[in-house]
């Protein structure tokens, strides 16, 4: 067991790497959640509408 504490930051990084990894979640979701994290813009609002294109852009397909 390591000693070392890891920051806030530290934690979501490793989540955010991790969740690329998880089979049962679409990639195009993932991906919009990363992305608006990356972007320092993952709130509740930014996500909600990030989801809705992505459904509305499978809706069209």
């Amino acid at each position: 067991m390591s000693d070392e504490i890891k920051s806030g930051k530290q934690i979501l990084d490793e989540f955010f790497r991790e969740i690329k990894d998880l089979p049962e979640i679409d990639e195009n979701v993932v991906n919009t959640i990363i992305d608006l994290y990356e972007e320092g813009k993952l709130s509740e609002k930014n996500l909600a509408n990030a989801l809705l294109e992505l459904r509305e852009e499978s809706d069209n397909d």
